[in-house]
């Protein structure tokens, strides 16, 4: 089976439900889900579809985690009997409290990696916070007061 067959399937069964789920693309951000789901009310859920057997990637896996930390569920289904447990929890999921654990695909976890001490300071989704050249900022805070007085 192909991951088109899971997906179309998982479209109908989310429309007959009642919600919609759109297909997302961008140009700037590589390996975000397949689909946003929306139900009312307000329910919000990212969902990546796979051909059965197959797993996410590693960048996947970063933006589902980084989706997860923002507090959205990230689910991955890979096969067309996951489709009927998966709008089911999140028809019966209240937004703001924790996801049911178990639905979908098992997803493992994103492997941690140690950097090298002169590259520690990322913040917390994993992006390197970049040091900032204080010879680039010179100036820019510098305002004259409107009455000819010093910088602010």
């Amino acid at each position: 089976m192909r991951e088109y067959v899971v997906e179309n399937e998982f479209v109908k069964a989310v429309r007959n439900a009642g919600g919609v789920a759109y297909k997302l693309t961008s140009q700037t951000a590589n390996g975000l889900p397949d689909r946003l789901v929306l139900f009312p009310p307000a329910k919000t859920v990212f969902v990546e579809l796979k051909a059965p057997g197959k797993m996410l990637r590693p960048l996947q896996r970063k933006r589902r985690y980084q989706l997860m930390k923002l507090g959205f569920p990230v689910l991955c289904i890979d096969n067309v009997v996951q489709i009927k447990p998966c709008i089911k929890a999140i028809l019966n999921w209240t937004p703001g409290t924790a996801f049911p654990e178990g639905i979908g695909a098992k997803i493992p976890d994103l492997e941690i990696a140690l950097l090298p001490m002169e590259h520690m300071d990322m913040d917390d989704f994993g992006d390197t916070l970049e040091p900032i050249d204080p010879e680039d900022l010179e100036g820019f805070y510098e305002i004259e007061d409107k009455n000819g007085g010093d910088a602010i």
